[in-house]
């Protein structure tokens, strides 16, 4: 039996925060390598290249509470990959200047559609849906372009078409979204 011991503010009782080490397939070893960090569920789905592999995994024996541990987060890295300076640069920054989330699924999106009255939120999982298609055709029609530029026959103006194609779908999925941004005026 594990006992958590919390540090109880006036009025509020901390809940447990827990990360694991993970695990995943090498394939230069041709073994399983363990992390040199704890991650919790969402900053392994958010942060980790190989979360979505299926042959990496979450040790179970490593299981902390974070909040509780005296133990620094990240320990020293591998000689190969500096995990703990990767960790500290994405923690200290977040994308495009966004608060961190996590991203809803297509599950979650549906619920959104069927749930909420709000026409604006209905709008929004709509959206959502549409430029996941749009990143999905633009990843297909890039590499397309690279099977065909690969190829010993390809030329430099066969290449450029092909940019250019691609390039044409972005500036048609740009204007229709309109600014990423406003203009501070």
């Amino acid at each position: 039996m594990i006992l958590y011991i919390y540090t109880v503010l006036p009025g509020m009782m901390m809940e447990p925060l827990f990360e694991w080490k993970w695990a995943y397939w090498d394939e230069s070893r041709a073994c399983f390598v363990e992390t040199p960090i704890w991650m919790t569920d969402d900053e392994a789905r958010c942060d980790w290249f190989a979360y979505d592999d299926m042959r990496s995994r979450k040790l179970e024996h490593t299981k902390r509470d974070r909040r509780r541990g005296e133990s620094p987060i990240v320990e020293l890295p591998e000689s190969d990959v500096d995990w703990a300076k990767e960790r500290r640069v994405r923690g200290e920054r977040s994308r495009f200047g966004l608060p961190p989330f996590v991203t809803p699924t297509y599950k979650d999106l549906r619920r959104a559609w069927r749930e909420h009255p709000i026409p604006e939120v209905k709008q929004l999982a709509l959206e959502v849906q549409t430029a996941r298609h749009a990143l999905s055709e633009l990843e297909a029609m890039v590499a397309e372009t690279l099977w065909h530029v690969d190829k010993d026959s390809a030329t430099i103006d066969y290449a450029r078409k092909e940019i250019r194609r691609i390039r044409r779908r972005l500036m048609q999925e740009m204007q229709r979204i309109g600014p990423v941004t406003e203009r501070p005026r």
